[in-house]
């Protein structure tokens, strides 16, 4: 949760930013997009976590005790874990995608001599 609010500050300065440079940026909703993944990306990864270390407790007693019924926990522990993966990975290559294509329309600006941040 404090992370997603340091995005979100961190998002509201680079708007005012970006605002100060003419035409940097084509659309300001390419900024609620990134906001967007980045948020799906972080709750994928807590429920990643979450259901990993559920996973791993369910292996380590079947691993202990290798019955029919500790196969069927392992299997049941799994299954949600294998889907957020998914949607885990599919969520951060979406974001790194999209990441690249912000640095490119950034390369591509020749609107300045200078930063005009830096100076």
């Amino acid at each position: 949760m404090l992370l997603n609010l340091t995005m979100l500050i961190a998002v509201i300065v680079m708007r005012f930013a970006i605002k100060s440079m003419p035409n940097l940026l084509p659309k300001e909703n390419l900024i609620i997009i990134h906001v967007l993944l980045y948020t799906t990306v972080t709750v994928l990864w807590t429920l990643k976590t979450v259901l990993g270390h559920r996973t791993e407790k369910a292996k380590k007693f079947y691993e202990e005790n290798p019955t029919n019924e500790n196969c069927l926990n392992f299997t049941n522990a799994n299954l949600p874990y294998l889907y957020v993966l998914f949607f885990d990975t599919t969520a951060n290559k979406l974001l790194d995608f999209f990441i690249l294509y912000m640095l490119h329309q950034l390369s591509i600006f020749t609107g300045f001599v200078t930063d005009p941040i830096t100076g």
